[in-house]
This record gives C-alpha cells, sequence and structure tokens, in this order.
C-alpha cells in the first residue's frame, strides 16, 4: 500500500496487475485502496474480476456503493452474500449504508428486521454498530426508538456496558439532544470511566439549553480540555447573552500552552458570528488581522463569509465590499450575506442591484429572497418588495416559505400599511409563528394601533409566556395610546407571574472605555457622557449638553437634521435613548450605534440596527 499512501493510486493498480500471482488477501487490499480512494468503477470492475469473495471483499464492496450513494446497489450486494459470511463488520456496513445516506428510517427497520436473523448466527451487535443505530435515532428525532435501542445496548453489551465509553457517549448525547435531559444526566453520572468526549458532550447538552451555570460547572472541574471544549463553551456563552465572557475565553484558548487547545476555523467562525450579534467591531478587526496573519483569509470560503456577516451587522459596510470583491470564490452564502447587510445598513437600491446580479447568475435560492425582502423592508420599498414576492415562483423557481411570509408582514408593517399586513397574515398558507406576530406587534407599537397590537400581543404571551418583552411592548402600546391604567394593569401582571422587565442588551466595549449616549425625545437631542462598566453595562456619569433637532420623516425612515449633519435612526413616534461609542477622527466623530431603546430605559427593549454614522463631535 505503499505507492497509494504516498498518492501515486496509477502505480498502485500498475504493481498489481503486473503481479505473476495474487490471492485473496492481494485482491482485497487493491479493494480497500480504490474504495477509500472513493473510485466506484475501478472498485466495481476490480470486486466482478476477483475469483473468490470473502466476508471482507462483500463489505468492502457496500462500502463502496455506499460512498457513491448506491443504496439499493449495496444492499444487492448484502442480499447476495452467503450465510457463512454474514459477521458484525458486514451488518454494520449495510446499516450505515442506510443512516448516512439520509434514511434513518431504513437504517432502523434494516436493523430491527435482520436482527433476529443475525441472531440466530450468534452475531450481535457492537458498540460501533449501536453508535450508528444511536444516531440514526437522533436523526429521525424519536425519543421512543432511543428508548428502545438503549434497552437493547444495556440487554446486549450487558455488564460490559460501563466499560464501552463510545457507546455510553453516543447514549448521553442523543438523550440529550432529544429533550431527554434527565436520562443523558444519569447516565453521565453512572460512568464508571468519563473520557474527554463525555464530559464534552454533557456540557454541549448544558449550552445548548442554556443553563449556562451548569455548563461553566463542567467546564470548570474538567481535568482535560481541548479546541471543542473551548468551542462548545464559546458558543453557549455567547448564545445566552454573555459575549464578552464568550471572547475572555477566546483569549484564554489564544493563550494556551496546550498542543491540544488551538483554534480551529470552528472557533475562528464562532467568535466572529459574538463580534456579529453584540456588534464588537474592534475586536472584530482584530481576528479579522490574526486570520490574514495565519494566513486563512481568502483560504477558506465559511472564514470569508464570517467576516462578511461580521462586517455587515456591525454596520462596516466599506469593508464588507472590500472583502467581497477581493474573495477569489463566492458562494451563495457569500451573495445573500452582502444583500441583507446593504439592505439591513439603508443602502436598499445597492442592495436590489446585488440580489438582480444573483438572480442573472442562477444561483439563488430561498435565503436570497429573505435577504431581498428584508432589504425591501428596511429601505421602505414596499411595491419592488411585493413585485419580488409575487414573481418567486413562476419566475424564479422558489416556493416561498414562512420566513418570505414574515417578511412581507414586516414590510407593510413598517411602511403603516398594519391591516394589509395583519390580511396578509390571514391569507398565508402557515400557521403564523413567533416571529410573525413579533413583526405585526412591532409595527402596530410603531403606528399606534391598539387593536391589531392587542391580537398580535396576546398571541405571543399564548406561543412564549415566559417572553417579558411581549407584555412590555403591549403595555408601551397602551401607554402610546394614553392608556396609562391598562399599561400599569400589564406590569402588575407581570410581577404576580414572576417576570421582570429585561435589562439593556450588553454594550459592547473594554471596561472604563468612554461612550455616549443620547435621548431622543420629540425634538430634544440630549446627550449624555457615559463610561462602560462590567458586563457591558452604561453607567451614565453626567449630562453633557442638550441640542435641539428637527425629524424628516420618508417611508419608513426618518432622519433627524443639525444644520448640514444627519443622524439616522429606526422610525419610532416614542423616546428612544441611543446608545454609541465615540471613534474621534481629525474634527469629526464616528458614532457606532451598538443599540436603541424605545420607550422607558429601564424596559430595555430592544428595536433597533446599528450603524456608523459621521458627525460633529457631541461635546
Amino acid at each position: 500500500m505503499r505507492f497509494w499512501r504516498a498518492g501515486e493510486l496509477n502505480n498502485a493498480m500498475k504493481l498489481f496487475e503486473q503481479m505473476p500471482a495474487r490471492n485473496r488477501i492481494t485482491w482485497n487490499t487493491m479493494l480497500t485502496i480504490l474504495v477509500q480512494s472513493n473510485n466506484l468503477n475501478e472498485s466495481r470492475r476490480l470486486f466482478l474480476a476477483m475469483p473468490k469473495y470473502n466476508s471482507t471483499s462483500y463489505t468492502l464492496m457496500i462500502t463502496a456503493f455506499s460512498r457513491g450513494g448506491f443504496v439499493e446497489e449495496a444492499r444487492e450486494v448484502f442480499e447476495a452474500v452467503p450465510v457463512y459470511y454474514k459477521n458484525v463488520i458486514l451488518w454494520t456496513a449495510m446499516v450505515s449504508c442506510y443512516a448516512h445516506n439520509n434514511q434513518p428510517m431504513l437504517a432502523l427497520e434494516f436493523f430491527k428486521s435482520s436482527y433476529e436473523d443475525f441472531f440466530k448466527l450468534k452475531v450481535v451487535p457492537n458498540s460501533y454498530t449501536f453508535s450508528i443505530v444511536l444516531k440514526a435515532c437522533m436523526d429521525m428525532r424519536s425519543l421512543v426508538f432511543a428508548m428502545q435501542a438503549h434497552g437493547l445496548v444495556v440487554k446486549v453489551l450487558n455488564g460490559d456496558l460501563k466499560d464501552i465509553v463510545f457507546v455510553q457517549n453516543s447514549l448521553i448525547d442523543v438523550h440529550s439532544k432529544l429533550g431527554n435531559l434527565a436520562d443523558a444526566e444519569k447516565i453521565f453520572n453512572g460512568l464508571m470511566f468519563k473520557d474527554l468526549s463525555s464530559w464534552n458532550i454533557i456540557m454541549d447538552a448544558y449550552a445548548r439549553r442554556r443553563f449556562i451555570d451548569k455548563a461553566l460547572r463542567v467546564f470548570n472541574s474538567m481535568s482535560e480540555k481541548d479546541t471543542l471544549s473551548y468551542n462548545i463553551m464559546i458558543s453557549g456563552l455567547a448564545e445566552s447573552g454573555y459575549g464578552i465572557e464568550a471572547l475572555e475565553l477566546f483569549l484564554q484558548l489564544l493563550h494556551s500552552q496546550s498542543p491540544q487547545i488551538k483554534p480551529n476555523m470552528s472557533t475562528y467562525t464562532t467568535v466572529l458570528t459574538v463580534c456579529a450579534t453584540f456588534t464588537m467591531l474592534e475586536f472584530g478587526v482584530q481576528i479579522h488581522g490574526l486570520l490574514r496573519k495565519c494566513g486563512i483569509v481568502h483560504s477558506n470560503i465559511y472564514t470569508d463569509n464570517s467576516l462578511i456577516n461580521m462586517y455587515a451587522k456591525c454596520g462596516s459596510i466599506e469593508e464588507m465590499q472590500r472583502l467581497f470583491t477581493d474573495m477569489p470564490k463566492r458562494d451563495i452564502v457569500s451573495w445573500n450575506s452582502v444583500i441583507l447587510g446593504l439592505g439591513q445598513n439603508g443602502y436598499t437600491r445597492k442592495a436590489l442591484d446585488v440580489a438582480e446580479q444573483v438572480l442573472k447568475l442562477g444561483v439563488h435560492n430561498g435565503s436570497t429572497f429573505v435577504a431581498l425582502l428584508t432589504s425591501c423592508s428596511h429601505g421602505g420599498f414596499v411595491d419592488e418588495g411585493m413585485e419580488y414576492f409575487n414573481s418567486m415562483v413562476m419566475k424564479y423557481g422558489v416556493h416561498p416559505s414562512i420566513d418570505h411570509h414574515n417578511c412581507v408582514i414586516d414590510m407593510l408593517g413598517r411602511a403603516g400599511q398594519i391591516a394589509e399586513a395583519y390580511d396578509f397574515l390571514h391569507k398565508m398558507p402557515f400557521t403564523p409563528n413567533v416571529v410573525t406576530w413579533a413583526a405585526l406587534l412591532s409595527a402596530a407599537l410603531a403606528h399606534n394601533n391598539e387593536e391589531i397590537g392587542e391580537i398580535a400581543a396576546h398571541e405571543l404571551q399564548v406561543l412564549e409566556p415566559s417572553n417579558a418583552a411581549n407584555y412590555v411592548m403591549l403595555a408601551k402600546l397602551y401607554g402610546c395610546t394614553d392608556q396609562v391604567e391598562r399599561s400599569g394593569k400589564i406590569f402588575s401582571l407581570m410581577s404576580k407571574i414572576g417576570l421582570t422587565r429585561g435589562q439593556a442588551p450588553p454594550f459592547p466595549g473594554e471596561v472604563g472605555a468612554q461612550a455616549v449616549a443620547f435621548w431622543i425625545a420629540g425634538d430634544q437631542l440630549t446627550f449624555y457622557t457615559c463610561s462602560i462598566g462590567g458586563l457591558g453595562r452604561v453607567s451614565f456619569t453626567g449630562l453633557s449638553s442638550s441640542k435641539n433637532c428637527v425629524f424628516r420623516h420618508k417611508s419608513n425612515t426618518s432622519r433627524m437634521t443639525q444644520g448640514q449633519e444627519e443622524y439616522h435612526t429606526s422610525n419610532m413616534n416614542s423616546p428612544v435613548l441611543v446608545l454609541a461609542r465615540c471613534f474621534p477622527n481629525g474634527k469629526s466623530t464616528a458614532l457606532q450605534i451598538c443599540c436603541l431603546l424605545q420607550g422607558q430605559e429601564e424596559y430595555g427593549v430592544f428595536c433597533g440596527r446599528h450603524q456608523v454614522l459621521k458627525n460633529q463631535s457631541p461635546a
């Protein structure tokens, strides 16, 4: 196999053809080389030319067909195997063939139907067989099948179960991912021996369920960690709202002296997502520099796409476009990210121009239209948005999903067409979900439509009874329509059922750094200086100045004008607290808006997007 390992498949074939005598081992060795090289045609030719077969020959051919996606052909080979050649490896190969070709139900049915036949031959499943069966249960999202498989594992492996870590870990993983965390914990706690995978799997189970305290306890108690351990914890912290802590853990990983702990592509992708979610532009720029230094930029399309997404969500459109232009290879994710980035940052016309390029190239998918409709929504391009939506099936062959319908509802709502949005909701061929009603409630709040706002809020309270934001927005709607008493009753109800008003989103930046906030109320634009405290919370230190400003409305976008300078914000009819960071640059100051808090500051309801703005220093 020396030639094959050196990448010289042709030389290996020539040497095989020149051999004067070949035995069964020689034939199987050459077949192994061809199968592992994914050369199906040559594998089949060699298999048919073999003078005699054994169990290994049949198993290799099943594997070859499986890798090529030819499941029926693999089954034909399996059915042709003589009884005396049937063993657990052959059996497992056929189960794996179904499972790895996205046919988990057939994998389970085959395993179940063939179990008795193999049992009669005194052939029992091994740990690898069970790991594939359990993975199929997970792919089926069937806890019932998983419990049955679990029982079979205990029965077949009996007392050896605690020594077979591979199966134990699979059991923990499948139970946790199917929502049976209690049994996953029970299995984990009962392990006599836990390897690194055991700890990572249970930690991931806690992190995905957002039991971040439990995940941290597991992480801190691990005597050995690897890169995956850090990746799980970084992702878990970020998804639970702890962006700064996630980045602190990344820095800890970055400076680790252990050879087992080095950042990989998954790490960088996760960290860039954190930077995008929490609008940590400076940190994202540093990661970009690190990737460039390591030679990763433009060598991996997934990393490039993560960078594009980060710059888009941080409002750095010029850098996003520069990166996109320099990419040697682009996929549909690249194009969609740019369309969405342009649209959400106010460059609607440019977003539509890019979308037209994608549509002409014919590389679009459903996500392209989500980005396109979102751009129309943010720019107030209702007519264009409806035209694209109505032509999705006939012109572009894309069937609208609930995501596309939600985009249309958001677009109509932002434009003040609340009744039309509500009518569209009732006509769509999907059951409205949380996103649907939230878009309608936001529109009703922005345009003081109490009737539809009440309907949307009550639907959200049914779908998400523990989400305080739904109650707060309804209370704000009552407040905007001068129904103070009803607003107060909502907050009383929240206290009664144990819900608290949300805090403001964490404010990105280093502790102690200076920032600026301005409060928009009527025609007053009031500036405050503030400093960033622990966990990114903002501490106001005093009033800096107060200036008048004028609103000029256009579609669903309003611009506050003071002299020749402009501040951009979302169209909001109630007071808005804008948190921003100052970046002095000569005579001007760049303001990166990190979050917009509509209504009273203490509600902490996120309701806007960041942008990078330039204006005279507010001081």
